[in-house]
Order: C-alpha cells, then structure tokens, then sequence
C-alpha cells in the first residue's frame, strides 16, 4: 500500500510561459495637410502600447497599437516637426498550464525601423518590434506526511517565504496638465511616461498602493518661429488593489507596467494656454509571502516492513526582498561632424533590462539609448544618438533572481562641455522583488509492502564499530531500529559521529 498524506503544501512562483513574438509594423504615410513638407527626417521611431491583455481557456491575447512617429525638419522655415500613424496589433499565446487569475507580464522592445520619403510628403515605413509574455503562477507542492507508528522519517525544517497571494489589477489614471508658467504648447512633438510605486500598505485582503507618473512632452510653442519647450511633470496616484491572502504580516512585492498612455491638447476659451489632457493605462501585479518552517521528508523508512520511497525535487523561495535601487550613470557623447549651439533635448529612448546570478550577487545590466536633440553652427536642427551600458549590484544579498524586475530613467541632465561634447547625466531606478530560489531532494511517498515484513534480529544485542563522519540516520536505517532510541543507548546528540566508536544497536 501507499503511506497517505494530509494536506499540507507550500506555495512558489511559478512561470505557466515565458515567451516572445515578433510584430510588424508597414505603413505607408502621407502627410496630412497640416504638417509642411519634409525637407530632412531626423528621427523615425516605433512606441508599441499594450490596450488589453485577457488570459482566458488556456490562450493569453494581447491587443494594442504601435505608434510610428516621424521627426522631421520641415522645408519652408527649418523649423522641427512631427507626424505620427498608428497600426493595430494582436497576438495569441498558448498557455494551457495557466489559470484565469495568474499574473500577466507584458513589455515590448523596438528591434528596427527603416524610414524611405517617396516624396517630401509620402514615406514608407517597414519595422518590427518584439512583443514578450509571462504568466507567473502560483505553483503548489504537497508535502509527504507520514501515517502509522513504525515508519521513521528524517525531517528538515525548511525556512522559506509561502506565497500566499498571486493577484493584478489594471487601471486607467487620467489628468489634465497646464503649463503654468511655461511657454503655451502649440504642437506635442513627442512624449515619454513611465511610472513607479513609491509606498504600499497593506490591510487584510487589499494593498493600497501610492506611485507616481513621469510625464515628459517637447513642443512646439509657435509654429511658425520653431520655438520649442520641454514640460516635466510628476503625477502622483494612489490604487486600492484586492488581493486576498496578504496581510499586515506578509512581505509584499510590486511591479507597475505603464500599458498605454494619451496625450492631447485641450483648448479652453477662458485660458490662452491651451492644458494637456493626459490618461495612462496602468497595471500593477503583488506577490505576499509569508515565512514558514514547514518540516519537510528527506528519507523514511519502515521498522517493520519492506518500503520504498519515493523522491523529487521541491523547489522553494526562501527569502525574498523588496527592490528600489537608484544610481546615477554618466555619459560623455562627442559629436562626430560639426559643431553644437545648443542642446534643445536629452532623453532617453528606450532601455533595456536583465538580471545576472554571479559571485553571490544579484546584478542589473542593460542599455539605455539616449537621444540628443540639439541645433548645428547654422541653426539647423540636428539628431544624434548615443546607447549607455549600464550595470548595478542589486542590494539583495544572496538573492539570484527577480519577479516584476524593471528599469526606468527618473531624469537626465546634461552639459554641453564644448561646442563638439555633451556631459550627459543619467539617473536610473530599479524596482522589482528579489527572491532567493532553493532546491532539495525530498520523499513524496511511501511504498510500504504489507506481506514482506522484516526478518527479526537474531541476537537480542547488536554491537556496531562506527567510522568517523558516520550518519546516525544511515546506522538506523541500515538496522531498521529508530533514530531515536539509538541516540539514547548511545548518548548521542549529534547527528554525526565526530570520532571512531562502538554503539549499541537497539532491537525492534
């Protein structure tokens, strides 16, 4: 027969898929009759926005728009410009080892764009970007109990971290910006937003999540001059997030994905400054983890009858640790032709983001790519790109890897040291959990052969010559006696013999 069990499990992460498709992006525009025409582009670049994303009988779909933006310099008055076009994407995955309520990650990355002008108001557009998808579960393992007098188990009491609650919310956080002292906006000619959790508390069953948006608009305040302006503006929010299981108690992990944003202008007859009317899409996903000393088998055998257990891998976390590192990079950009006049912006593009397990130690690594905006000797406007490595070790001691891992840039300052170089000063925030993973051998069952009971001992005493670094468990076994009367014939309290000696064997 089988050793049954009582219900006894722990919870741990668990990636249901983790995987990349890449999108297509084809456009072929012609300028609307509002934009001039192009005399030169300086920048063509794609901004995938994730719209929904529904997991749901075992296909994860994703739905969204890839925005393609054309900075140009416009041909009668050399003043900058923008035109934009969006193309619909979506996406399927097979994620048949997924549940309604696991966790949905989403990221997109810009692989290239190439940009051809037909003519000073046609282009054709040919790019790609790749689309990734992770569903994280909450993976649950049954730990062996044992049932009956004569089986003798050798436990281990495991620290770890249980998961306790798994949980995502998505919501939209919508606000109307004015420029205030700034320069009227005539025309946005691009935009960047990211967004990041500053404080969570939790209460039974809800966390309440307080984070904020970075929002960055260049434009236009008169078209006809070209006179730009940059707008810096941070939008605090606060979400109440349902998610059963946490607690006071628990240790919380968070991630903030910014899906999708808009920004338009919204002209109001009382002002003569029109305000930007702004939504952001976010979807927050939480972990809590709960500390437990689950004992847990690691060899059983029977004192009466044939056995043999069964064994498996069972993986754990055993600690994990909230994430908000921030650390400066700098950059030195050198212009390779010409001379500067002056910086109109800095900022940065896009990054990248992994984690590396090496020496103990848990490290970032990636590349941000910064976008140097600035005008030429003659006033021409100009566009250079620079791509900064950067690398940290996380202060996550031991850890070696992260769940809702992300980079952002918070801001970036630059010096134009020179007419032909830019200081460049770049600061970066890493936020995300860090968990320590483990691995151990353990019993799942027992298979005890009732019609094979154990021959008895022979002799009523039993003498055994042990060896130094002897196992007490292995002497045990070997006799099928108990652990524990053998270390009370023999006074023994380590589990490890520290020298050569004889014990006395006790008889079942």
């Amino acid at each position: 027969m089988e050793n049954q069990q009582e219900n006894r499990s722990f919870c741990a992460p668990a990636s249901a898929l983790d995987t990349v498709a890449e999108q297509l992006a084809d456009v072929d525009l012609t300028l609307p009759d509002y934009c001039p025409d192009i005399e030169k582009i300086l920048k063509c670049s794609l901004s995938p926005k994730i719209q929904s994303k529904t997991l749901s009988g075992g296909q994860l779909s994703v739905d969204g728009v890839c925005t393609v933006t054309v900075l140009y310099v416009e041909a009668e008055h050399k003043t900058i410009r923008c035109c934009e076009h969006s193309v619909g994407f979506s996406q399927s995955f097979s994620a048949r080892d997924a549940e309604e309520n696991d966790i949905v990650l989403t990221a997109t990355k810009p692989e290239y764009i190439n940009c051809r002008a037909l003519s000073p108001r046609r282009l054709v557009m040919h790019g790609a970007f790749s689309l990734y998808a992770t569903v994280i579960s909450a993976r649950k393992t049954a730990l062996f109990t044992p049932q009956g007098d004569d089986l003798e188990v050798l436990w281990y009491n495991a620290a770890l971290a249980d998961l306790r609650s798994n949980c995502q919310e998505q919501f939209t956080v919508s606000e109307e910006i004015s420029v205030a002292d700034k320069p009227a906006i005539e025309a946005v000619l691009y935009s960047k937003v990211n967004a990041g959790i500053t404080d969570v508390k939790a209460v039974s069953g809800k966390l309440l999540v307080n984070g904020e948006i970075s929002v960055r608009l260049f434009y236009l305040t008169n078209l006809e001059t070209g006179e730009t302006a940059k707008l810096d503006y941070l939008l605090p929010f606060t979400q109440m997030i349902d998610c059963d299981g946490v607690t006071e108690e628990t240790e919380n992990i968070l991630g903030c994905e910014v899906m999708s944003y808009d920004v338009r202008l919204k002209n109001d007859i009382l002002s003569d400054k029109p305000a930007v009317a702004f939504d952001a899409m976010l979807c927050v996903s939480a972990q809590g983890y709960a500390a437990e000393t689950p004992a847990i088998a690691l060899d059983a055998f029977s004192t009466s009858l044939a056995c043999a257990p069964q064994f498996a891998p069972i993986k754990y976390v055993e600690e994990v640790h909230g994430v908000n590192d921030t650390f400066i990079e700098k950059l030195s950009a050198k212009i390779d032709n010409g001379k500067l006049s002056k910086i109109l912006d800095i900022y940065a593009d896009y990054l990248t983001f992994d984690t590396v397990f090496a020496d103990n130690a848990l490290t970032a690594k990636g590349r941000v790519n910064l976008c140097i905006l600035a005008l030429n000797e003659q006033n021409y406007p100009v566009f250079i790109e620079r791509a900064c490595d950067y690398e940290r070790k996380l202060s996550a001691d031991g850890c070696d890897s992260m769940l809702f891992g992300s980079a952002r840039v918070a801001s970036v300052s630059y010096r134009l040291s020179d007419d032909s170089s830019v200081d460049i000063r770049c600061e970066l925030k890493i936020s995300g959990g860090a968990l320590r993973n483990r691995s151990m051998k353990a019993v799942t069952e027992v298979e005890i052969f009732e019609d094979k009971p154990l021959p008895p001992e022979s002799c009523p005493l039993v003498l055994y010559f042990a060896k130094r670094g002897e196992s007490l468990w292995n002497i045990a076994k070997a006799h099928s006696t108990r652990l524990d009367r053998l270390k009370a014939e023999n006074a023994q309290e380590e589990p490890v013999l520290d020298s050569d000696q004889m014990l006395l064997i006790p008889t079942i």
